[in-house]
């Protein structure tokens, strides 16, 4: 069998470990979310290693982290989950080895043999049909007869944030008022993505009036609410004016896909993100290059905005069938002929 070589530390526990490695990230101001991932991931299969071992998890040790126990762990990881957590997990246990090695705590990776599922080229999860959002803003904007709070003023804002921008659930659910800067019809959103990663988004006057429309209603509502407070939440519960969670704010857009009639043509497993693919192949059918897209999504990686493009390949053929020299062309071969 070959270990990772451990120095003196070898029985410093996992658990103390991964408290360190994520106090660490912590510095670098990742959001909430991916703390926790990051700490399921570690955990999670932590707790394979352990079960394989015969132990608790939290009587694993540095000197239990060698090569044949990882690989063995996300094999088993791997029967239970699917090829996109393996490959998080993966990253998550990677990145905690990178960090042992920082720490002079192992002197070798052993995730460099441990395998991970192939990355399959990510399709852009688009919602399929004609004029949708102009369909979910009309919907966004009438009253839902089932909800127990209605606020249709709050709904549509939300839905045309997510139309308009492109911003990611939990950018979209921690904007505070703060966001906002810029001159009267020159605004932006200030967005503070993944990673911790800052960005600015251009606003037009339509979604200007629109939010201040709903900070009006908002005022009445809550009048006790400081809309001069920039640390306020840019949106906010019906009913006790608290900020949201991303759970409730997938529930609203879910019921407002359903009154509209779209929600089968929402591709499973993307919900509200479907929002953001479908503001990025648009943006790309309407002539917006690819590096300003990245810009405006917040990619760290021209590689991920490139696959909008594959869902644009009719507005691409178009565009090449509309270009001069396809006429010019046509007339060589008719003379030639």
């Amino acid at each position: 069998m070959v270990a990772t070589t451990v120095r003196a530390v070898a029985d410093v526990v996992l658990a103390e470990l991964i408290e360190r490695h994520l106090q660490d990230l912590a510095v670098r101001k990742p959001s909430p979310h991916t703390l926790a991932a990051y700490r399921r991931d570690l955990e999670g299969v932590g707790r394979r290693i352990a079960a394989a071992d015969g132990c608790q998890v939290g009587q694993l040790t540095v000197a239990a982290l060698h090569r044949t126990a990882m690989r063995r762990a996300f094999a088993d990881w791997a029967a239970d989950h699917a090829a996109a957590s393996v490959r998080r997990a993966w990253s998550a246990w990677n990145g905690f080895f990178e960090f042992l090695l920082l720490e002079d705590l192992v002197d070798a990776n052993p995730m460099r043999a441990v395998a991970q599922p192939k990355s399959s080229k990510g399709r852009a999860k688009v919602i399929a049909g004609d004029d949708v959002a102009g369909r979910l803003l009309q919907t966004a904007a009438t009253p839902d007869p089932t909800a127990r709070w209605p606020w249709p003023g709050r709904d549509v804002t939300l839905l045309a944030t997510f139309l308009v921008t492109g911003l990611r659930l939990s950018e979209a659910v921690g904007l505070d008022l703060a966001a906002f800067s810029g001159p009267e019809g020159a605004r932006r959103l200030n967005v503070v993505g993944k990673g911790g990663k800052a960005r600015t988004v251009p606003v037009e006057p339509a979604y200007e009036e629109l939010v201040a429309q709903y900070l009006e209603e908002r005022a009445e509502r809550f009048p006790r609410h400081r809309l001069d407070d920039s640390r306020s939440p840019l949106f906010v519960r019906a009913d006790n004016g608290e900020r949201p969670s991303r759970q409730q704010v997938e529930y609203w857009v879910d019921k407002i896909y359903r009154r509209a009639g779209v929600r089968n043509q929402v591709p499973r497993g993307a919900l509200v993100h479907a929002l953001r693919h479908t503001f990025a192949t648009s943006a790309l059918d309407h002539g917006t290059d690819v590096v300003e897209l990245q810009e405006l999504l917040g990619h760290s990686s021209l590689d991920t905005t490139r696959r909008y493009l594959d869902a644009t390949a009719a507005g691409l053929r178009e565009a090449i069938a509309a270009h001069p020299a396809q006429a010019a062309l046509k007339r060589f071969a008719a003379r030639r002929a």
